[in-house]
């Protein structure tokens, strides 16, 4: 009987081993997953806190007005505006359009009447010549072209031609991409949910 009892007794620890294993399984997965959640929140963290020096070394570089000067005369050669840029008014400013055609100012006939005749003055009907001489000039004058010759403009400078852009280039030209207002946005996001944690 002992006999049967010792192998009941290992059969019983066996079968007692073999759930402790199958309860653990599900725990030992929760554990991984979330080990490699944490690897990847460590990778975002490097990966931030790289754009973050990246960014940081960036203005500092624009921060400093010899760089911004050395980059203007290297790339961009921009210049303030000099007092001959400035129009005076929007007529002046319609001016600038170019192409455009100049209109003459529209003419309006009229005809003179007097506006109290004398008593003795005779008030005679005009006859069917002068009417007709009349409208022959009020037809010419709105029959006359009304647009004269377009403005001249001057020629199109020619285009440069494209040179493939240098590394200092491409850094000078990062800020359309970097310093987006999404893109801080998104900075700020991330810093605000680290401050959670």
């Amino acid at each position: 009987m002992s006999l049967a009892m010792k192998r009941l007794q290992n059969i019983g620890w066996l079968a007692l081993v073999f759930m402790v294993a199958i309860l653990l399984y599900p725990l030992s997965l929760n554990v991984a997953a979330m080990h490699s959640n944490l690897v990847a929140v460590d990778r975002n963290i490097l990966e931030t806190k790289r754009e973050i020096s990246f960014l940081q070394a960036e203005i500092r570089t624009r921060a400093s007005l010899q760089q911004l000067e050395e980059w203007n005369e290297l790339l961009y050669g921009y210049q303030p505006p000099m007092a001959n840029q400035f129009v005076s008014g929007e007529a002046a400013l319609a001016e600038l359009t170019g192409d455009l055609q100049a209109t003459k100012p529209v003419m309006m006939a009229s005809a003179d009447i007097d506006a109290a005749p004398s008593a003795n003055q005779a008030n005679p009907a005009p006859t069917i010549e002068a009417v007709v001489k009349k409208s022959t000039q009020i037809a010419s004058a709105v029959a006359a072209p009304i647009f004269t010759e377009p403005v001249k403009r001057a020629a199109p400078k020619p285009a440069a031609p494209k040179v493939e852009q240098t590394r200092t280039e491409r850094l000078a030209r990062i800020d359309e991409k970097l310093l987006s207002d999404d893109f801080m946005r998104d900075i700020s996001a991330k810093a605000a949910n680290e401050r959670r944690r």
